[in-house]
């Protein structure tokens, strides 16, 4: 069954939502999915106001989804998977412990800290991206792929000659694929199978820490839980879990995108490259340009108004980032590319305390990978969009699985 071209699963959606973006943003309605009960906002008002609003929640299990027979089933089925959708702290613990996982990990996510990991990003930058200096064709996408997880594998600590390194390395895109309400079952299979991995390998980091600490983010999560002397060993480990989310799986896609978009951009491409100082900015730029979110994934608790417009109780609220970075309303003219625009109010990592943690590790990794392309890659350089592969399946993010590039 082919499915229409604004569709979250469709090719075109994925490959290019901006035409969806300008029809939705005429009158800024929201567009009904009835397939997956689901409706998709796309407006930079409304996304923004949804992303942290009251009547919404991230956790399915608290707008009561499903029947209590289909709970069962997945629970059988995928439990370490729906306990890690459905069992987090501040789903249902409290105002006591509803910032606990943000507490555990916002001292690591801190500027200060993010400084003092440039280093090692960097290393891991030069040696996975070298073959960009002497190849003349290569995969960009396979080039960068495995920056962020070995940069996290060794902020976390774990040991890159050991077996648990390659199996983290492997697992943690499976898993992270299948984290939300309507992955399909073998998606979810996967991730259950890599759920499980993770929290093991993860497991027994932490409790080598705990007996021998070090200067590493796990031995730092657990010295904050110690001191808060509540915390269960479970939410020290699902707290690395996210750690690991936040550092991943968008920063190769942002990457990927990004160059799409400065070779499709030369003179930007090259006013970059001669003026450092524009590459901060730059970044943002990129990520509101070609975003690698597709939708945060929401639930309304209850019927919410906005603007005129309902969106139905127990409906999934699909929003998209990226469309708010083309609402015309927030940044005029969002068809051009400009890495002197101003920026504020951007949403390319959420809002509210749904602001996303990993923010300083994000932009550390895309901007040294960004400015590894600039000291490396000609903007003479090519692609040919054709030859572009997308994986439709993911419903958070826009799943670029190749782009060959002719470099010289």
């Amino acid at each position: 069954m082919s499915l229409p071209p604004h569709h979250p699963f469709s090719l075109e959606y994925t490959s290019d939502p901006r035409p969806t973006f300008a029809e939705l943003h005429r009158d800024n309605r929201f567009l009904p999915l009835e397939d997956l009960g689901a409706v998709a906002i796309h407006g930079y008002d409304a996304v923004r106001a949804f992303c942290d609003h009251p009547l919404m929640t991230r956790n399915p299990a608290d707008a009561g989804l499903g029947d209590p027979a289909a709970k069962a089933l997945r629970a059988e089925r995928w439990p370490t998977l729906e306990g890690s959708m459905t069992a987090a702290p501040e789903a249902s613990a409290g105002p006591a412990r509803a910032n606990l996982i943000r507490e555990l990990l916002a001292p690591d996510f801190r500027p200060g800290m993010i400084r003092k990991m440039a280093t090692t990003v960097e290393e891991v930058v030069s040696t996975v991206c070298a073959p960009l200096q002497t190849e003349s064709d290569l995969d960009v996408v396979k080039l960068v792929q495995e920056v962020p997880l070995i940069v996290i594998s060794r902020l976390l600590g774990i040991d890159e000659t050991t077996r648990d390194s390659a199996l983290f390395l492997s697992c943690a895109p499976d898993f992270f694929r299948g984290i939300n309400p309507i992955s399909s079952d073998a998606d979810r299979d996967k991730a259950e199978a890599a759920a499980i991995t993770m929290t093991d390998i993860l497991g027994r980091a932490v409790e080598n820490r705990r007996a021998h600490p070090q200067t590493d983010l796990i031995s730092q999560v657990i010295e904050i839980a110690d001191k808060r002397g509540d915390v269960d060993p479970e939410d020290v480990v699902r707290s690395i879990v996210i750690l690991v989310a936040a550092g991943t799986d968008t920063t190769r896609l942002s990457t990927s995108l990004s160059v799409k978009t400065l070779l499709a951009h030369p003179e930007a491409f090259e006013a970059m490259r001669e003026d450092r100082d524009l590459v901060k900015n730059g970044v943002m730029e990129l990520l509101r340009y070609e975003g690698p979110t597709k939708y945060l994934v929401r639930v309304a608790l209850d019927d919410v108004e906005f603007e005129g417009q309902t969106v139905p109780k127990h409906s999934l609220v699909l929003l998209s980032i990226m469309g708010a970075g083309w609402d015309p309303r927030a940044f005029p003219n969002p068809e051009v590319f400009d890495p002197k625009r101003d920026l504020k109010g951007s949403l390319s990592f959420g809002f509210g305390s749904g602001y996303c943690l990993g923010v300083h590790l994000a932009r550390l990794q895309v901007g040294t990978l960004v400015n590894y392309f600039l000291d490396h890659l000609p903007s003479t350089a090519t692609f040919d969009a054709d030859q572009i592969t997308w994986d439709p399946g993911n419903l958070m993010l826009r799943e670029i699985t190749g782009m060959p590039i002719h470099v010289r």
